[in-house]
């Protein structure tokens, strides 16, 4: 897997089946490279499919770009040779840096208890990597637009995000490590990827 350093002192991996959104370059340059690769799909999408995917990824972009996102990926799946019946899908991976008022495991308990409070209908809890604890949160929202990059329009859907944040030490900073789809059906496959990721951290002060 390749690895990505930001501009935190921590370092991470990625899958290699994820495309990077190059976050220094235009929304025009990461476009083009979108269409190539949803073209060369095993299923090619639809001309409509691909406009859709075009307009969400534009939207992402400017919203990632103003949140201050140090990494953006996105998980393209559809039908291969062993799944020829199997959907077009889509993962979005992000890591963002987000301010924090403690820098030790203070930060993690703290950061649990607000967010259950301010989110009751999300799951939040605690749980340790091999860097130390962080704090997870699980929510569903309902979108008046899909989000997945491979749909072709539609009616309101539900967007379930999973996010990891993780205390940066010394510093009053965060990493919020999250998913977001709305392809539900594949959800633990996801949760598992997400793992993966995170089982990668390291500092590197």
């Amino acid at each position: 897997m390749p690895a990505a350093t930001i501009d935190l002192p921590l370092s991470f991996s990625v899958p290699e089946d994820f495309r990077d959104i190059d976050l220094t370059v235009s929304a025009e340059t990461n476009t083009n490279k979108l269409i190539g690769e949803l073209t060369g799909l095993t299923r090619r999408p639809s001309d409509a499919e691909i406009a859709h995917a075009v307009v969400v990824q534009q939207s992402m972009y400017e919203m990632l770009a103003a949140a201050g996102a140090v990494y953006a990926g996105i998980l393209l799946a559809g039908p291969s040779e062993d799944a020829p019946d199997g959907r077009l899908s889509s993962l979005m991976l992000t890591v963002t840096a987000r301010p924090s008022e403690l820098s030790n495991d203070h930060t993690v308990h703290r950061l649990a208890r607000t967010m259950g409070a301010i989110y009751p209908e999300a799951e939040v809890g605690v749980v340790r990597l091999p860097t130390g604890p962080a704090v997870l949160l699980t929510e569903d929202s309902r979108v008046e637009r899909p989000v997945n990059l491979l749909g072709d329009g539609g009616g309101p859907t539900v967007v379930r995000q999973l996010h990891v944040f993780v205390p940066i030490p010394e510093r009053l900073a965060m990493a919020d490590f999250s998913i977001a789809t709305e392809n539900i059906a594949e959800w633990d496959d996801y949760v598992d990827i997400l793992g993966q990721v995170c089982h990668t951290i390291a500092f590197t002060d």
